[in-house]
């Protein structure tokens, strides 16, 4: 779990029963419970970024068509300056 930008490529390896963390593979049955632990945080915590990227993603995309359209509305109204 070095780079979480293989997060996809890890739980893949996980399914098979391996990770690869700073470039070394480890068995996961051979890790202690507090080590699985934390690697299924690790699977979450990068579930829920990518939830939230997504997320903002979308929230970019509504801020620009909001900017937009009120650019269009404000093409015929005369500015104060």
């Amino acid at each position: 779990f070095k780079n979480y930008k293989n997060m996809e490529n890890q739980e893949e390896n996980s399914k098979k029963g391996k990770i690869k963390f700073e470039d070394k593979e480890y068995a996961l049955d051979t890790l202690p419970k507090e080590g699985k632990d934390l690697v299924n945080g690790l699977k979450a915590a990068e579930a829920q970024l990518r939830m939230h990227e997504d997320t903002l993603k979308l929230i970019s995309i509504s801020k620009a068509k909001m900017i937009g359209d009120l650019k269009k509305i404000l093409e015929n109204i005369e500015p104060l300056s």
